[in-house]
């Protein structure tokens, strides 16, 4: 107890103005009988966390010590931080996990292609095998044509092949082709399971395909509309989308050998958010 009180960062919490509440500053012992337990259990000497958890290990670090009476040892590495100092993790809410049932490829494919511009290159030097000539090359690049996003888009990647392989890479690269392109053929190779996890809350519908239906017939079943006038003034505005395709004419035939891709789904859209995935059977 003594030595966390004497610990400088404990005595400038207790010196501020809002003060250390009892459970913070009971969270290092925690911490710290946490590190012997492993150590105990599995024998584990060695511990690395980021550099704000120095207080942690150093306590874990001091018991097994007295307790065991044996060396255990300590690392810490710098925090990987946004572009606005805050740090990636479960408490600040961003964070991605390296597990594809927590974090899928997709969305952590997504969160490299978002980096900024003022971290991008920081990034590439930290989590990719790129030589440093090459990430130059990448930058100068990307200050000729900014809106390819060049070093964002190597970044996402190489870091998605390293974390989830070729498989977890071209699902990614699948579900952003079909998100923002719009590339019909990218959603032609995904899988249901995909598009369901990808398009997350649209309305899944089974149909039997029948000749001689159009547009608006497959909409009304699909329910993508309340009444028929809503679905022909809509749809007629251009707001409904086939596969990612504006279609506005809602006389129009329903065309199989089109609007039924290789994976024998249809996807549909109405507006900008909402899903519909035709599974043909």
């Amino acid at each position: 107890m003594g030595t966390l009180l004497s610990r400088t960062s404990v005595q400038s919490r207790l010196q501020s103005p809002t003060g250390m509440s009892y459970t913070e500053f009971s969270y290092q012992l925690f911490q710290a009988y946490d590190w012997l337990h492993l150590y105990r259990a599995h024998n584990c000497i060695f511990q690395v966390g980021g550099n704000d958890q120095m207080g942690n290990i150093m306590s874990g670090h001091e018991l097994i010590s007295r307790v065991c009476d044996k060396p255990v040892y300590g690392l810490t590495v710098p925090l990987i931080t946004s572009e606005m100092g805050n740090k990636f993790g479960k408490t600040a809410g961003n964070a991605v996990w390296l597990s594809p049932e927590k974090t899928s490829p997709f969305t952590f494919y997504q969160f490299w292609m978002r980096q900024p511009d003022s971290e991008v290159e920081k990034l590439l030097k930290l989590f990719t095998f790129d030589p440093m000539g090459a990430i130059s090359d990448l930058m100068r690049r990307h200050r000729e044509e900014p809106e390819l996003r060049i070093p964002q888009r190597r970044l996402a990647e190489q870091v998605t092949l390293l974390v989830h392989g070729e498989k977890g890479l071209k699902i990614a690269q699948r579900a952003s082709d079909a998100l923002y392109e719009g590339s019909v053929e990218a959603i032609g190779q995904m899988k249901s399971n995909e598009m369901i996890h990808l398009f997350s809350g649209a309305t899944v519908i089974e149909m039997l395909p029948e000749a001689g239906q159009t547009i608006l017939d497959i909409a009304m079943k699909a329910g993508c509309f309340a009444t028929k006038s809503d679905a022909i003034r809509i749809i007629t505005a251009g707001g409904f989308y086939i596969n990612q395709q504006r279609t506005n004419n809602p006389n129009e035939v329903f065309n199989f050998n089109i609007h039924r891709l290789s994976n024998n789904i249809s996807l549909i859209r109405v507006g900008k958010k909402n899903y519909y995935i035709i599974k043909w059977s």
